[in-house]
């Protein structure tokens, strides 16, 4: 089964005009990182915090990685579009995950820290 849609011109002049943001509404990772409570005194929530943003660096530094090595394969627009939004997109990711590991991992010291100094 073959699907038809129909072209028009407006959407023509649609996709000539820059989008930048996608239109999208605050992703909930941003709330969700509010919920964080960050002066928890649980040695394992601050622990378990910080290797979840571990993780998510890592995966960002693969993206980011993968991103550069395809740059170069792509079309100019494509390369100017990937350039203009994933590659800020991604890296604002990045720096706000290792941000938040930092915080977990002082955090975590810590309260280690305190712990042993209950002992």
């Amino acid at each position: 089964m073959q699907l038809l849609v129909r072209f028009e011109a407006k959407d023509c002049r649609d996709m000539s005009r820059p989008r930048r943001g996608g239109g999208r509404r605050k992703p909930s990772a941003v709330k969700h990182m509010e919920s964080e409570d960050l002066t928890t005194r649980s040695v394992e929530v601050a622990r378990f915090w910080h290797s979840a943003y571990d993780e998510l660096v890592k995966m960002e530094e693969q993206l980011l990685s993968q991103l550069e090595e395809m740059l170069p394969k792509l079309s100019g627009a494509a390369r100017r579009e990937a350039e203009l939004t994933n590659l800020p997109m991604i890296s604002e990711h990045l720096q706000t995950f290792k941000y938040r590991r930092a915080h977990w991992h002082e955090r975590v010291e810590s309260l280690n820290g305190r712990e042993s100094s209950r002992a």
